[in-house]
């Protein structure tokens, strides 16, 4: 692990553990109810966005917070999206406490990794120390060296109560050295879903995408701002490109007649 990597990780780490005593508690899994988190300082603007490179995003725009959740993304993705984005947010307000300027001023650091730091949040947010640790010698039925069976039982199953991608939850294993098979590390979601069939698990809907859109908070917001004249028309197309691409094309054509009109002004003035 490379020094900026370490860096980041654990201020990463220290930042979760600041933001559960904050906000929720150690001794729980927050699972869907990040998004509610979200909600109570951000506008959550749900788009079903055909890219599987794309899950989610925060967006400023005079001092208020938007953060994009691709629905396209199955139900472990997004939620992992949504705790990624939450070390964004986080940043932005005083969601940590009177430790909130200490982390931002590490964060700005130039051997800070901002996404890496995101992702291990994301992890340690939603699958705190205690009870992963708990949880896991739980499912195992306090062995230390579990069969590969048993092991693998719990990493399905720890992913259901928490609802965290099969890799993520690995991770995290490995982090706190409780994976003694390496080889998980690698298996993929596709071959996490073929395990479930093989054994006889029954399908997760965590599995699955719920497909929504809803973004009027973010529509509305930006139809406030070009009637105020507070931003172009231009902008607010930019803007919403990817969370309202219709109201974007509007914008577009609405430009396209301003210009027209005035070019027509001008050769007629």
């Amino acid at each position: 692990m490379s020094k900026q990597s370490s860096l980041s990780e654990v201020i990463a780490d220290n930042a979760a553990d600041v933001f559960l005593k904050e906000n929720v508690g150690s001794d729980i899994f927050i699972a869907s109810d990040i998004e509610n988190l979200i909600a109570k300082t951000a506008q959550v603007i749900y788009q079903n966005i055909d890219d599987p490179k794309f899950f989610g995003a925060l967006i400023n725009y005079k001092d208020k917070c938007f953060v994009v959740l691709n629905t396209h993304q199955d139900l472990r993705a997004r939620y992992y999206s949504a705790a990624h984005e939450m070390w964004h947010l986080a940043l932005e307000g005083s969601m940590l406490g009177r430790q909130s300027e200490v982390i931002k001023t590490a964060a700005t650091q130039e051997d800070f990794d901002n996404e890496r730091a995101a992702d291990h949040f994301a992890v340690a947010l939603m699958l705190p120390k205690k009870i992963v640790v708990n949880t896991w010698y739980k499912y195992v039925q306090q062995r230390e060296v579990p069969n590969p069976a048993l092991a693998k039982e719990a990493v399905v199953r720890i992913a259901e109560v928490s609802s965290m991608p099969y890799e993520a939850v690995c991770r995290r294993l490995d982090e706190l050295h409780l994976l003694m098979s390496r080889d998980l590390l690698r298996w993929t979601r596709e071959e996490w879903v073929a395990y479930l069939e093989q054994v006889g698990f029954p399908p997760s809907p965590l599995d699955n995408a719920a497909n929504f859109k809803q973004f009027a908070g973010l529509s509305s917001f930006i139809k406030k701002q070009v009637d105020k004249g507070q931003m172009t028309l231009m902008e607010a197309a930019n803007f919403l490109t990817n969370s309202d691409p219709k109201q974007a094309i509007n914008y577009l054509k609405l430009r396209k007649e301003k210009v027209e009109r005035q070019l027509s002004e001008d050769e007629n003035g």
